[in-house]
């Protein structure tokens, strides 16, 4: 059974041979500080650390590292618009994105905050004159179409493509700042819809404007919205079924118009209590399982809903035994969460978000170690 065969299947929730496996993608790498200790760790050489992303200061891993860890799962980005050029400014150590949001990196910071916001008033009127970037530009997908033929026909892999902007209410906050957005939830209900549905608006342009172009050549689209923190809700429930969920569901019908591929949502911390929502706004697949967080029991999970949603991450809790426990901690940890999740398939096997500078090499070797070893099918057989 090839890789691409194996995703297929266990997001049909039907087992495969083994656990599929996504190590490298968007929110499956690592931080390139990581990924230099894992090659030094692995002996090979530390010339070529791409950076795939710029805000979290991931890599996009070497072809023989995926392969050593048996990854499943390829990806590719839309581009930018043809207007945009990025730019990092070395004196401040920030740059701009395309919309206008200011990135900065703390002097001995790991990745990049965000540091400034367009929508500085909060109202309409500023909301109706704020320039968004052109979503239909032709540049964003020059090129794509061959990119994703070429993925699908000289690899086995499954073919995802990534997001490049945050969902509905992620993009709204990093217009308006995470403080004022949620102080205009409290005071100011119609400019918070107002502006979600401006960022809907433009996803749904986008989207349709990519999967045109990709649309029969993908097996996964990714999209992007954090909805909990380590402890619950970052905002009302109601607000989100009120708000957000609705535009959700607008999206992803979109998405299943333009294609016959799989919908992953990540939306890390606490979503025990979204779950039901996001499953029924039409999301196929949730990532990352955040597993240390409040409510995100594997075997809860698993129970309540596994027949409806496919789990995708949920590796090995990345706050205490990631970083901080031996090998054989993280192995064990690996196969609690195999043996919760893979039974029945509907589980692909990753990294709880990006694995950061703090864990030791022979730990991240551990961890896919043991999700080849212990993801055979028949689970604990």
């Amino acid at each position: 059974m090839n890789s691409r065969e194996r995703v297929l299947l266990a997001l049909d929730h039907q087992e495969p041979d083994r656990v599929p496996i996504d190590f490298g993608g968007l929110v499956t790498s690592l931080h390139h500080e990581a990924y230099r200790n894992l090659l030094l760790y692995l002996g090979l050489p530390t010339d070529d650390i791409p950076i795939m992303d710029t805000f979290q200061q991931i890599v996009d891993p070497a072809p023989a590292v995926k392969d050593m860890f048996h990854a499943d799962v390829v990806g590719f980005f839309p581009h930018d618009a043809a207007d945009f050029e990025f730019k990092l400014d070395p004196e401040t150590d920030s740059f701009v994105d395309e919309w206008g949001v200011v990135y900065r990196r703390p002097p001995g910071g790991y990745w990049y905050d965000l540091a400034g916001h367009p929508l500085q008033e909060g109202t309409i009127e500023e909301l109706k004159n704020f320039q968004f970037p052109d979503a239909g530009d032709p540049s964003r997908v020059k090129g794509l179409a061959d990119e994703a033929k070429r993925l699908l026909e000289e690899t086995d892999k499954a073919v995802m493509i990534h997001a490049p902007i945050g969902g509905v209410f992620e993009q709204s906050y990093w217009l308006r700042g995470l403080e004022a957005l949620f102080m205009d939830m409290a005071d100011n209900r119609a400019y918070v819809e107002a502006l979600a549905e401006r960022v809907l608006e433009w996803l749904l342009e986008f989207w349709s404007l990519v999967l045109d172009e990709v649309g029969p050549s993908v097996h996964v689209v990714e999209l992007s919205d954090d909805l909990g923190g380590q402890h619950g809700p970052l905002f009302s429930p109601d607000l989100y079924r009120e708000v957000y969920k609705l535009r959700h569901r607008r999206l992803t019908d979109l998405i299943h118009q333009k294609t016959d591929a799989k919908i992953f949502l990540h939306c890390c911390g606490s979503i025990y209590w979204a779950l039901s929502d996001i499953i029924e706004s039409g999301v196929d697949i949730i990532n990352p399982v955040q597993v240390s967080a409040r409510d995100m029991e594997t075997d809860r999970l698993k129970r309540e809903f596994g027949r409806d949603i496919v789990f995708w991450g949920g590796g090995a809790d990345p706050i205490r035994v990631l970083p901080f426990g031996t090998p054989r901690d993280v192995k064990e940890e690996a196969r609690r969460r195999i043996n919760d999740l893979a039974p029945g398939g509907g589980f692909v096997f990753g990294t709880i978000h990006n694995i950061q500078p703090d864990v030791p090499p022979d730990n991240i070797v551990a961890l896919f170690e043991a999700a080849h070893e212990y993801g055979q099918y028949p689970i604990g057989g």
